[in-house]
């Protein structure tokens, strides 16, 4: 069962100054993630490139990746420049005065050179640096770093690789997955102290290891699955207008749900329904993003509901016909 929900946003979102003039500055601060390590053509299919596709003309999205970086400034690692406050991308991302940050960084911390202490205080420091003056800017911050799928076959590490033999990656993870579950539970009391939001990279990843060929960098097909998952944290936050979808009916049972709008459509918290009836409605969730001009599908009467959007969803209720009206409205599961 479902109930209407009201057409404002969380209430928690963040109002964010702006010019009505300018556009909003996203500035994606980070490692080889963000930077696009590995992907062909990265400049056009990095996770900031397809963000700015989602976010639409009325948003300035710049990607501030360096390879290799870290959130700590650790002595051992000055000479091979690893912090991110060294880097000309970090001043960039300061002189650009974005009014949001989204950081990945983190997963290079976990490394021999690992110390706590410069871990936290490090990442505050380029938070603050970041925000400089303007103190209710915006970060967002990966607490649950993107999958590491290295380390030996059907050997648990953190957070492991337990998959088919056609998914085995390097034998070594340069000692990280012991570090990682410490450096989650840190960017947790990080994002505490600075009051910024966070984000999970990992959970809607890993079970997708297609979308790896190293087990650490995501290839296009990732990035565009982390710019899907960004779109979805930052929408509420900037208030970022939705796009009507059109909705039809296939011959075949299915249902297609287009979006002719400027910006991603994000489907999360809404639900297919026919003729009106509330019962028998398929959510959509996960991080559900249909990209401006993109379509989806959604196959009815399947054995059961399939939500995951890097698949092809399927709904078993849904059964519609022609001539039935189909809607997407905005839903809220009632609470057990």
């Amino acid at each position: 069962m479902f109930r209407f929900l009201s057409t404002s946003l969380l209430a928690s979102a963040v109002l964010l100054p702006s010019a009505l003039a300018d556009k909003t500055k996203v500035a994606c601060v980070g490692d080889s993630i963000t930077f696009g390590s590995g992907i062909d053509q990265r400049e056009a299919h990095s996770y900031p490139k397809y963000l700015g596709d989602l976010m639409g003309p009325d948003y300035d999205v710049r990607n501030f990746g360096n390879p290799g970086k870290t959130c700590g400034d650790y002595p051992s690692q000055k000479q091979r420049g690893r912090w991110y406050g060294d880097t000309k991308e970090h001043q960039a991302a300061v002189a650009f005065q974005g009014d949001i940050y989204v950081g990945n960084l983190g997963i290079n911390d976990t490394g021999a050179w690992w110390d706590p202490a410069l871990f936290e205080k490090g990442y505050k420091d380029l938070i603050d640096a970041w925000r400089g003056s303007r103190k209710n800017v915006p970060v967002v911050i990966w607490n649950r770093l993107g999958p590491d799928f290295r380390g030996q076959p059907g050997k648990r590490t953190f957070p492991g690789n337990m998959f088919q033999p056609e998914h085995k990656y390097s034998n070594q993870d340069n000692g990280s997955a012991k570090n990682r579950p410490t450096a989650e539970k840190l960017l947790d009391k990080i994002a505490r102290e600075k009051k910024t939001l966070t984000m999970d990279a990992y959970t809607a990843l890993s079970t997708h290891p297609e979308f790896y060929k190293d087990g650490l960098h995501p290839l296009a097909g990732g990035a565009r699955r982390l710019a899907e998952l960004t779109y979805a944290r930052l929408v509420p936050v900037l208030k970022v207008p939705q796009p009507k979808p059109s909705v039809t009916i296939g011959p075949d049972h299915t249902i297609t749900v287009k979006n002719e709008g400027a910006t991603g459509l994000l489907l999360d918290g809404h639900a297919l329904v026919l003729d009106g009836q509330r019962t028998g409605a398929f959510t959509f969730g996960n991080a559900t993003v249909v990209f401006p001009g993109d379509s989806l599908t959604i196959q009815c009467g399947a054995a059961q509901d399939q939500t995951d959007p890097v698949l092809p969803l399927a709904s078993a209720k849904l059964k519609p016909a022609q001539g039935m009206k189909v809607q997407v409205v905005k839903v809220s599961a009632r609470k057990p």
